[in-house]
């Protein structure tokens, strides 16, 4: 869809009231193997519930990829009624469930045929065919099914279908079939973790992502106690793994940067190895000078100098590395 700036920051904080499709799918693939939710994407779920507590995070709301998807998504619409004529194809806003709370859809497009049938798009770009099955078939990544089939239950249609653009010239048509049993559980299962984190205030297990760690520092800006209580059973294990991986993490890091300087001597003063790797010269920069700023201009330096609240640190105790 084709909005403005204030709408599309409308539509984001319209989201947060519930669980979209695509919310879902991050929900379902979190506990799918790797070999299922192979060609999938998704927010992790402490991101997630971060996002749906409204937790004030400077979160990247769009990237190059977003925006890709954005612009193609028209140019896929057009392939996708060109190679299916006779029908119209609009565009969708977001839905709510009429009868499930906090369950909402945003479909790209409703398309309906000349004998009154209608039936569900989703557009997609991808740059890797990576879990996508041949067209014609049902064969999709993951999270496009549990999106898809979350908005067939939205919408009470029994049928979606998936465009999608691999590549620049790669386009394929799937088809989804809807399944009411499966449609059922993958929403109760949504309306589960929503009532279990979102109404229950539970955050689901912290990951590795950088707006994990930004969530944390909100949530518990200092600290409240300055003595160290003893550990339980469970902290002594991670404790004991994260000095584990540290130790694994700087031999890797070490046997990795002697490998790659020996393929700096390699390439010696040649452009790289074919099809092993490249050394060439980047292009070259402007930088502010700083201390030559300060030193050259000590009381307009000090006029801009704005005070910065110091972050909690995690430091590791017992780690020698």
């Amino acid at each position: 869809m084709n909005m403005t700036t204030n709408e599309r920051q409308q539509w984001l904080r319209e989201r947060k009231g519930g669980l979209g499709g695509t919310d879902i799918a991050s929900i379902v693939c979190a506990s799918a193997s790797s070999e299922m939710k192979n060609g999938s994407f998704g927010k992790s779920p402490f991101a997630l519930w971060s996002n749906k507590m409204r937790l004030e995070i400077e979160e990247q709301s769009d990237n190059p990829v977003m925006k890709r998807g954005r612009i193609m998504e028209k140019y896929v619409s057009e392939l996708y009624a060109e190679s299916n004529p006779n029908v119209e194809v609009k565009e969708c806003g977001l839905v709510w469930h009429p009868e499930r709370p906090h369950i909402f859809g945003t479909p790209d497009r409703i398309v309906t045929d000349s004998r009154n049938q209608t039936w569900g798009l989703e557009i997609k770009t991808r740059r890797s065919s990576r879990g996508w099955g041949e067209g014609g078939t049902g064969l999709v990544p993951l999270d496009v099914e549990v999106q898809c089939r979350v908005y067939m239950e939205v919408s009470d249609l029994d049928r979606w279908d998936v465009a999608v653009l691999i590549g620049l010239d790669d386009y394929r048509e799937y088809r989804i079939d809807r399944d009411r049993e499966l449609g059922t559980q993958i929403l109760d299962t949504a309306l589960a973790w929503w009532g279990k984190h979102v109404d229950g205030n539970v955050p689901p297990p912290p990951d590795g992502s950088d707006l994990a760690k930004a969530a944390l520092a909100l949530m518990h800006p200092r600290p409240k106690a300055e003595s160290l209580r003893p550990a339980t059973g469970n902290e002594i294990g991670m404790h004991e793994r994260l000095l584990e991986v540290r130790r694994l993490h700087k031999e890797l890091s070490s046997e990795k940067s002697t490998i790659e300087n020996r393929l700096r001597a390699a390439i010696g003063d040649g452009a790289g190895i074919d099809k092993i790797a490249t050394w060439k010269k980047n292009k070259d920069s402007q930088r502010f000078d700083q201390k030559k700023f300060q030193k050259d201009h000590p009381e307009l330096y000090e006029s801009y100098l704005s005070v910065r609240v110091g972050a909690r640190v995690l430091r590791i105790i017992g780690d020698k590395s």
